[in-house]
């Protein structure tokens, strides 16, 4: 890109500092840099003090300050691919005259052809671009040839500014041309000319180089008619207005995961991986991500209707309002419900509508080929799209984009009859849709507060939208429920200046009429209207008062009970609390019963091992009783009445002597004593005396066990035993160097040799490094 620098210095004296202006040769476009610092210094001049600054061309202003001057001065930018933001030649002469700097640059600028101007530049007399000269308005508003306003309210004055003069007008809100509203197609996505085709001043002048050529819609392009959404219910005839779907509710959880899938895999290819597969997806098909998601998601249904906000919105929705017309086209190929509207009844369209991303990006008229079955819709309040595009244009900086969404769906409804149409089968909304059904049925259509669009564009003051409108036929006598209409705010008492008939000249037409009979010419009672608006205003004042002491009380009624709920709440809340805390207590006890439950249930098999082990069944210890003291497992065991009559018998008969008790006495022997002892009167009471037989068993048993296990800890003590000795016999052969057989006979001379000597003399660490040496 050719681009001219030119350099002065500005300032006075001591202060001057030099500033480099730059202009694309290709364009025309100035650099928006070297402006910045010169608008921040003349913000803060004018506020709060002055403001020096040393180095224009390297001055930095911060992204916020940035910001406000833009809005400030109406500065609309073009970005390069360079990030670098550029100004229309057009607006940056007005900057220059601004800021007083202009006939410093005047002269250079005009001496540099841009590539496919004449030899001069179109310039006026005062160096300002005439290649996109037009008059503004500061709302907005803009002037015809003869610089006369194309609207205003009733009774402005209008005075005229003249043409040739150094003030041009600027729209406040964007810095556009209102004659590049008028204009089908988007000003900021312009057709770039080829070098070697005829150039056309004003659109070479307009497109930056950095913006792609975007072809113009034409009639040959095909509209493509689809049929999975056009039911009976919707398509009757004649065609009306219809409301929207209400939009679907999906119980199926799994339906929706499905949907976020595939939408995140599709708009963010490159932070997605739905599959475990790594290969490229940057470039995969729409096709290829239905199949992929498929494949993750094999047992349910894809449902591109399934609300993915809060708010009720489906993907076409979303898809339509950032303007993606790629993905659009797919949705709606793919079956997409474009009768579906969102929580309150807005359709994919009105999402389009509403923001200006279709506008930026020139893609409306395209989008209509898809999304035409939402022209016949209303949402909830009964409001067109017409209503919506009027209502879009009272939103701050959509002003031209809403001109021009109403300027491409007139157009389009145009051309429409004249297009080839290919797809499934007759569509009788592209038969039905015409100029004349939009004007019977959309442009005088009241919504739920009985306005037209044309009342709602009359209310926020947009002239353009209004004579767009009053030419489509828009009617401006149609009142609302509150009695006021379009005329009422001053929509179609302009025609008659904006036609170049004066009120002198409309007078002398009324007088005429009267004088030649054709018909009676009132003449408006100006006291009786200001005394019907005076009880109107009265009334209303009335009215307002009534509605905002009802809505007073109402408040406070509210507020009362609000406080009522409030302490109920902190109540439930805190009966909430105090179950929870038993619940919690609940679970804590029925945990540790469950662990002693446990508990006993693992000693019990425990016992019942233990008693096996030791040879007692459950048929022996069912009529026990095991909680006596008499069966205390942990007692030596003796039968009382057997131990007396041993003890007495190895005290008197023995003395005291246990071995010649064993000697002497057998076992039978003994149980014959004890027998007799207690046989009385031909009864053996010795049965009833002893324990229980399985309960002697459990005891012999057990005592045999123990003697097992004593017995083989002695055989392992022994071993151990046996075993160090042989140790030490080898540590006394090794060091006696004598054979290990002799060892024992020489121990008591060894011992006592050792004995005899002082323990202080012994060499006990010579002693270790020889057992070291002899480690066995």
């Amino acid at each position: 890109m050719s681009v001219v620098e030119v350099t002065k210095y500005i300032g006075e004296g001591e202060h001057q500092t030099p500033l480099t202006l730059k202009r694309s040769n290709e364009t025309g476009y100035f650099l928006l840099k070297p402006f910045l610092p010169l608008l921040q210094r003349l913000v803060d001049t004018n506020g709060e003090g002055d403001a020096t600054i040393d180095d224009v061309n390297n001055t930095e202003i911060a992204v916020q300050q940035e910001d406000r001057l833009l809005s400030k001065y109406g500065i609309l930018v073009d970005t390069d691919e360079s990030n670098e933001k550029w100004i229309t030649g057009e607006k940056a002469f007005e900057l220059m005259q601004m800021l007083d700097i202009l006939h410093l640059f005047k002269e250079e600028f005009e001496s540099q052809p841009r590539n496919g101007d004449n030899e001069h530049s179109p310039m006026d007399a005062d160096g300002v671009d005439t290649t996109l000269a037009t008059h503004y308005s500061p709302d907005g508003t803009g002037t015809d040839d003869d610089t006369r306003p194309t609207g205003s309210h009733s009774g402005e004055n209008n005075t005229e500014q003249p043409r040739d003069g150094p003030h041009k007008r600027v729209n406040n809100e964007l810095g556009m041309n209102l004659e590049a509203q008028r204009e089908l197609g988007s000003p900021l996505k312009r057709l770039r000319l080829d070098k070697h085709s005829p150039q056309d001043e004003t659109m070479g002048s307009f497109a930056p180089a950095d913006v792609k050529p975007v072809e113009v819609a034409s009639s040959s392009r095909t509209i493509t008619t689809f049929d999975h959404d056009m039911d009976s219910a919707v398509l009757t005839v004649p065609l009306s207005i219809k409301r929207t779907k209400s939009p679907p509710v999906v119980s199926d959880n799994n339906q929706r995961m499905k949907l976020e899938a595939f939408l995140q895999r599709l708009l963010f290819p490159e932070v997605q991986d739905l599959s475990s597969t790594s290969h490229d997806t940057h470039h995969m098909s729409f096709e290829s991500l239905l199949h992929e998601v498929d494949l993750t998601f094999p047992d349910v249904p894809l449902n591109l209707n399934v609300p993915v906000d809060e708010h009720g919105n489906t993907p076409l929705h979303w898809l339509a309002s950032i303007a993606n017309l790629e993905v659009v086209k797919q949705l709606v190929k793919n079956g997409s419900d474009r009768f579906l509207g969102d929580n309150i009844g807005e359709s994919a369209l009105v999402k389009a509508v509403k923001s200006v991303n279709n506008y930026d990006s020139g893609t409306f008229e395209e989008l209509l080929d898809y999304l035409y079955p939402c022209l016949i819709l209303e949402d909830t309040m009964n409001r067109t799209i017409l209503h919506h595009i009027v209502i879009t244009s009272g939103m701050t900086g959509c002003s031209s984009a809403a001109k021009y969404y109403l300027d491409i769906f007139m157009g389009w409804i145009v051309k429409k009859q004249s297009r080839p149409i290919e797809g499934a089968g007759t569509d009788s909304i592209l038969d039905t849709l015409d100029l004349k059904w939009v004007i019977a049925n959309m442009l005088n259509a009241p919504d739920s507060n009985g306005d037209t669009c044309l009342n709602i564009a009359s209310r926020l003051g947009n002239v353009a939208i209004v004579d767009a409108l009053l030419d489509y036929g828009a009617d401006p006598y149609v009142a609302n429920k509150s009695g006021l209409r379009p005329v009422d705010f001053g929509a179609g008492t302009s025609k008659l200046l904006s036609n170049g008939i004066s009120s002198t000249a409309a007078n002398h037409i009324t007088d005429s009429a009267v004088s030649s009979g054709v018909g009676e010419a009132k003449i408006p009672d100006t006291m009786s209207l200001i005394e019907d608006m005076q009880s109107l205003l009265n009334t209303v004042s009335k009215d307002y008062n009534t509605e905002v002491k009802d809505h007073q009380e109402k408040l406070d009624k509210l507020h009362k009970d609000l406080n009522m709920y409030r302490e109920m709440l902190a109540t439930c809340r805190d009966r909430l609390a105090h179950a929870k805390q038993l619940q919690d207590e609940h679970a804590l006890l029925k945990e540790q019963l469950a662990n002693i439950k446990k508990g006993i249930q693992d000693e019990e098999e425990n016992f019942r091992q233990e008693s096996k082990q030791l040879g007692i069944s459950a048929d022996d210890d069912s009529g026990a009783d095991w909680d006596s003291s008499e069966f205390d497992a942990d007692e030596p065991f003796r039968v009382d009445f057997i131990y007396d009559i041993l003890e007495n018998k190895l005290a008197n008969e023995y003395g005291g002597n246990i071995e010649k008790l064993l000697d002497a006495e057998s076992i039978d022997t003994v149980l014959k004593q004890v027998r007799s002892s207690f046989l009385q009167n031909g009864d053996d009471k010795l049965e009833t005396m002893l324990p229980p037989s399985f309960l002697l068993k459990a005891r012999i048993n057990a005592y045999k066990k123990n003697d097992e296990r004593l017995n083989s800890t002695i055989d392992g003590i022994k071993q151990n035993q046996s075993a160090l000795e042989s140790k030490f016999r080898r540590v006394l052969c090794l060091c006696l160097k004598v054979d290990e057989d002799k060892v024992d006979g020489m121990l008591d001379g060894l011992l006592q040799a050792i004995s005899s000597e002082d323990p202080q003399d012994v060499d006990t660490e010579e002693m270790q490094d020889f057992l070291k040496k002899h480690a066995v």
